[in-house]
């Protein structure tokens, strides 16, 4: 796809998450995540836990950075998802908002130097995957770089805390 290619648009659910397969099978080098809390997203489910941890075996430099408005989802109702993370802690990295910051509502996947999954609004699943749009991916690698730097609470993967 070229920057001027159609993007795959999606409005619902299925949609949605088969969006967010396809954004795993194409993300090489990191994958830049900004979510309110994973639940739609499905990357707990087994199968995604499995294709995620594939990228990882796949590419030893690949990384794994996520923002979440709150993880509680996370820390106590995906465990597979948190066991992956724990795991490769050393490559999966997971930041918590500060409250000035949950009034965001547009949720995206950037997959470094590939594709862009953007959901519109939180609460509904409009939106699209981009392939090769490398000014809108630009774009969004700035805004999350700026999320990830104003967020100072680490979620701990390790069972010590270190």
């Amino acid at each position: 796809m070229t920057d001027d290619a159609e993007p795959l648009r999606f409005a619902d659910q299925a949609g949605y998450q088969a969006a967010v397969v396809q954004l795993l099978d194409r993300s090489r080098l990191g994958l830049d995540i900004f979510d309110v809390d994973l639940v739609d997203t499905a990357l707990a489910s087994s199968p995604r836990v499995a294709q995620l941890s594939d990228a990882l075996t796949r590419d030893p430099a690949m990384t794994v950075r996520v923002v979440l408005h709150d993880a509680d989802a996370l820390q106590h109702r995906m465990p597979r998802l948190l066991n992956l993370c724990a795991a490769q802690s050393h490559r999966v990295h997971i930041r918590q908002t500060p409250r000035t910051l949950r009034h965001l509502t547009e949720t995206f996947m950037l997959g470094i130097g590939g594709p862009l999954l953007i959901r519109t609004h939180s609460m509904h699943f409009r939106g699209k995957l981009l392939v090769g749009n490398t000014q809108e991916n630009a774009a969004y690698k700035q805004r999350f770089g700026e999320l990830w730097d104003a967020c100072s609470c680490c979620i701990c993967t390790t069972k010590f805390g270190l």
